[in-house]
């Protein structure tokens, strides 16, 4: 066998957990053949969304499970890359939008979660992860304006006067109580949401991720 550090010749040296172990007659490393990550159960899976939706951070998880904190990172990318979306057959229902602030690595990089809410249902609709910007406002309300709905009703924000139709925008004070509370519901599940913590974001993605785990529990993943 050849070293795979100095292309030298290695002899075998010796065992580990019945794996044949080789070192190096020059630069004196140790190394296998072949090398085999162990499998994550689908257990382990099932866990990592349950903790993540009971506000586990990356290393809670971790630690509970065992395993180390980037195999916890790629499970949740893996889960969510396969989630299957409900289709929403709606026709005129009324629905709250509002916006939630937090930030990515520091708090001069602010992040928004935008999203919207059925006020009977109070299931999410739609959400965004991203700058308060009219271009990812607009991606939530056209999904809203495909259902044709009854009423829409949001804070003073100028951006919806622009992108929802005057006849069914509603802004009245307490009108989005539900999606009020729906935001603290998120701040205290997911720990990089909440307020006067050291846990925060450090990646748009995952922040995106862990709220597509949260808010789509009733979706199937395989």
């Amino acid at each position: 066998m050849r070293c795979k550090f100095c292309e030298k010749i290695c002899i075998k040296k010796g065992k580990a957990k019945n794996v044949q172990r080789f070192q190096c007659t020059c630069c004196k490393k140790y190394q296998q053949a072949n090398y085999v990550k162990p499998r994550i159960p689908q257990e382990k899976y099932d866990w990592t969304v349950r903790l993540n939706n009971e506000g586990c951070g990356i290393s809670n998880i971790a630690r509970l499970l065992e395993i180390s904190k980037s195999s916890v990172q790629r499970l949740i990318e893996r889960i969510v890359a396969n989630l299957q979306m409900p289709k929403i057959n709606e026709y005129g229902q009324s629905y709250e939008i509002d916006e939630l602030r937090t930030y990515c690595g520091n708090k001069r990089n602010e992040l928004w979660l935008i999203y919207a809410i059925n006020r009977c249902s109070k299931q999410v609709i739609n959400f965004v992860v991203g700058k308060r910007t009219k271009e990812n406002i607009a991606i939530v309300v056209s999904v809203l304006q495909k259902l044709h709905p009854k009423a829409i009703y949001s804070d003073r924000l100028n951006i919806y006067k622009i992108l929802i139709c005057k006849s069914i925008h509603k802004i009245y004070p307490r009108c989005i109580n539900y999606i009020e509370r729906k935001n603290l519901t998120l701040r205290t599940c997911l720990k990089r949401l909440s307020r006067k913590t050291i846990c925060f974001t450090r990646c748009e993605k995952m922040l995106h991720c862990v709220v597509c785990l949260l808010v789509q529990k009733q979706v199937v993943y395989r």
